[in-house]
Parts: structure tokens; sequence; C-alpha cells
């Protein structure tokens, strides 16, 4: 049975691949409703519902789901575990559109793996029916508070969160924990040049826990080695 991995109270990373290569998060609202932050590929929903029930809950105590943006690393099981939940789904204004088709957003063509990537045929993912929008520097009524930082360039309505109650970041695919901090890869970009300009607004925020969609999380020293990371100066 997969495992859930609490990183704060009320707060867990669910890995879906091998190696914490992909994650997902969880949130746990006061009444007890919870709140699943990306689905991970389309093999995930299974993984996602054994997690929960590894929690003793129940795939209808799921009522949100908050994607980060619409790659199918994220949003590839979200129709099977919105079909099996009932949950509403959430993205921002600009990445609902991807969603609703089951599209992702092109590659930046000004790299030779954009431009490839481009040109093969895309499996995209089962569309989704946003329930509502969001915008930058909202503050969702999830789980106490969860902060949306729009972080654009890996796709166009990418977005950061920051859930406040428990000082844990979630950043989607801004930037990456595997074999240490970097960024996605250039070829999965919209716009690589605006994907590390906008990851720099990870430095600027009050955090004490980062958790990645790639990679394991961050516990001791998060802020640190994420302002580290974006200013250019790894530790």
């Amino acid at each position: 049975m997969t495992t859930a991995v609490q990183v704060a109270d009320g707060v867990w990373r669910i890995p879906t691949a091998p190696q914490d290569l992909v994650n997902s998060l969880l949130l746990e609202d006061a009444d007890g409703t919870l709140t699943l932050v990306d689905a991970g590929t389309k093999r995930a929903a299974r993984t996602i519902l054994a997690a929960l029930a590894g929690l003793g809950r129940a795939p209808q105590d799921v009522t949100r789901l908050v994607l980060t943006h619409a790659h199918p690393d994220h949003a590839g099981g979200l129709a099977a575990v919105q079909q099996a939940t009932g949950g509403e789904v959430l993205a921002h204004d600009r990445e609902a559109v991807y969603l609703r088709d089951g599209q992702a957003p092109r590659s930046d063509t000004r790299t030779f793996g954009g431009r490839l990537l481009n040109r093969l045929p895309s499996g995209g993912f089962a569309p989704v029916q946003v329930a509502r929008t969001f915008a930058d520097g909202e503050l969702l009524e999830v789980a106490g508070g969860l902060r949306v930082v729009h972080t654009p360039g890996h796709s166009p309505g990418h977005v950061s969160l920051v859930h406040e109650p428990t000082g844990v970041l979630f950043t989607g695919d801004a930037v990456f924990n595997v074999r240490g901090l970097r960024y996605p890869p250039r070829m999965l970009c919209t716009d690589v040049r605006l994907t590390r300009e906008t990851a720099g607004r990870l430095g600027d925020l009050d955090f004490g826990v980062a958790v990645f969609t790639h990679g394991t999380h961050l516990s001791s020293g998060a802020r640190e080695a994420v302002r580290a990371f974006v200013a250019g100066r790894p530790r």
C-alpha cells in the first residue's frame, strides 16, 4: 500500500512514482475534508486512492483538486481522481483551457528540444472541467489558507503554492529536487527564460518546508536552500 509522507500537521506528500520522482500534495481542512494538489500521471489515481486508504480516509473526503499546471505528469490522473472523489477542480485562469482540452501547452520554439517535442504526437490527458479559476496572489479557502504564487514559464498558468498555516511551499515544477535543486528541462518549458525569472519569486516567500513535484521534500534549511538556488548560489 502506498504510504503518504507527513511533512507538517495536516499536510502529506504522496509519492506516485518510484524514488519520489513524482509527488502530489494532500491538505486536511479543519472540518476533515481534504484537498489534493496535482494528480500525477494517468496511472497515478490508484496510488493516490491507496494513500488515502492508508490514512483511513475515503475518496469522498477529497472535495477539492488544485492543479499547478496542465502537463501529463500532473494532470494525467486528474480525471480518474475527480471521478472517484467528486472533488471540484481549481486551476489558474491561464491554465484552465489546457485542462478542458486535455492538451499540454506547446514548448518553447527557441530551443531545439522544444521544436522537436512540438513535432511529436502528443498523448495528452483526459479532459477535465474546471469548476473555478484563481489568480496570482489569491488566498484559496483551503485548509486554513493556500496562497497562489503565479510562476509562469514552465507553462503559462503555472503556479506554486504556500500553505500559510504550516509554512509549506509546494513548488510545482518551478524547481525540481532531483539530485539536487534544479530547473525543469528546457524542452518542457513554454518559455525557458521566464521559467527561471519567475522562480526567483520563491526566494521572497516565507516557508519552512519545501515540497517538490519531482524529488523529495526539504524540511531543514528549505528556505535558505531555495533562496540560494534561485539567486544562482546553490548550497
